[in-house]
């Protein structure tokens, strides 16, 4: 085979390959608070986040300390978190399907509440 024919092939598998990857298999971001950060009770505390759903999932929701606080509709937003107590926090956003049930996308962080 051809350096050139060699050449061709990688490039046309390459392109092929791209928008299978883009497709992807969705996402969770949560882009504030940071994982690890300390935060003050007395502020307030508001969750951003970015969700990719991918093929399967619907939409994402919201929990602290594996409790559900809330159904996150818009894929990129920021939820006001309801008073923290004191400790540390688990907070975790899923890509749920239209069932609600979670499809095993997601993030989470922890923080600690003074």
């Amino acid at each position: 085979m051809s350096l050139k024919k060699l050449f061709a092939l990688l490039t046309l598998g390459l392109l092929l390959a791209v928008p299978a990857v883009s497709l992807g298999q969705g996402k969770v971001l949560i882009t504030s608070p940071t994982d690890g950060a300390t935060l003050d009770a007395l502020d307030e505390i508001r969750l951003a986040y970015e969700v990719d759903p991918g093929p399967r999932g619907d939409h994402a929701h919201l929990y602290v300390d594996n409790k559900e606080v809330a159904i996150l509709r818009k894929l990129k937003g920021s939820y006001l978190l309801e008073t923290l107590s004191s400790g540390t926090r688990s907070l975790c956003v899923k890509v749920v399907n239209k069932a609600h049930v979670p499809i095993g996308i997601g993030q989470c962080i922890e923080v600690t509440v003074k």
